[in-house]
């Protein structure tokens, strides 16, 4: 769903960097005033954790694959607000390093993954998990919103291809809704089985449904990103190269050509220039991302703590 450069208009891009612009101060205003923070080092481990789990693309229909998105699944570990400053710092990394979704289309991916999709997925699961206070019941509120929030976001990729001309915008809208079905499926399935796991192991995790933030520390931020790193290491390498819902909309309504990188990232597609192997590229471009992602995070949280919170670690 990572909309390339050459896509989108002058006129749309301004308003999608403005949304999502608005989407992040705001939550990184809402990060800093909260009384209450949540422990640094477990908003690095959760970005790095997205976006290796990114890496995986899994063929979900004929000529189709899909991958985790992971928005829903941070809103209901970390809650929206920190949910959309990892998915920003996800999709900043990708784009700037990697041309994971091309420079001047940041702002309509981190407006459709990053914002739409965090406030979506924890609003669907807030709705869900009001009928119980269970974990069975945020697990399954989890699942809904990580359905409901690759939809949205699908709907929204659609919109602004529409609105900058590349084809009209109500079937356009339509075929990106309909190659999302079978991949918001994915995204729920794989969004439960991690809460499901959580649930099992670590129940204090699952609080961002509650605005609790205490949960979490230096061992289970660490554990994450272990997992992180090995998933990027071990399983990116041999991720679906079948296209995405967005590559193959592009493809089957003839607009694919327009895509053409504005940014001359240093490891393009996940390539590294002194590795002729292309497993062992993806593997190395995978751990460097995973690293620099909660790097990121990690120094961001860090950067709008009020001073005297000890929980920014």
């Amino acid at each position: 769903m990572h909309i390339p450069d050459g896509f989108l208009t002058a006129g749309v891009t301004g308003i999608t960097w403005a949304g999502a612009g608005i989407g992040v101060a705001a939550a990184l205003r809402a990060e800093k005033a909260d009384p209450h923070p949540m422990p640094a080092g477990i908003l690095g481990a959760t970005a790095a954790f997205v976006f290796a789990a990114q890496m995986i693309n899994i063929p979900v229909a004929p000529g189709i694959s899909g991958h985790l998105v992971g928005a829903a699944l941070a809103a209901v570990l970390l809650g929206p607000w920190r949910a959309v400053i990892v998915m920003a710092v996800v999709l900043a990394v990708q784009a700037l390093l990697f041309q994971d979704g091309g420079i001047t289309a940041l702002g309509a991916n981190t407006l459709d993954m990053g914002v739409a999709a965090s406030l979506t997925g924890f609003a669907v699961a807030s709705l869900s998990s009001r009928w119980s206070a269970s974990l069975r019941a945020r697990v399954v509120g989890g699942v809904l919103g990580a359905f409901a929030a690759t939809l949205v976001a699908a709907v929204l990729t659609g919109l602004w291809l529409g609105l900058s001309g590349l084809y009209p915008i109500v079937p356009v809208v339509q075929l990106m809704l309909v190659s999302h079905v079978a991949i918001g499926l994915l995204e729920a399935a794989l969004t439960g089985a991690v809460l499901a796991t959580v649930a099992r192991w670590r129940p204090d995790l699952l609080r961002g449904l509650a605005g609790d933030t205490s949960a979490g520390g230096l061992a289970v931020a660490g554990g994450v990103f272990g997992a992180a790193v090995a998933v990027a290491a071990f399983v990116a390498p041999f991720a679906s190269a079948l296209p995405d819902g967005l590559d193959h909309a592009a493809e089957r309504l003839g607009f694919a050509g327009r895509a053409a990188a504005s940014w001359p990232a240093p490891f393009p597609d996940y390539a590294v220039p002194f590795l002729s192997s292309p497993a062992a590229a993806t593997a190395a471009a995978g751990v460097a991302g995973t690293i620099l992602a909660a790097l990121v995070a990690w120094g961001v949280s860090r950067g709008v703590r009020q001073p005297g919170h000890d929980a920014h670690r």
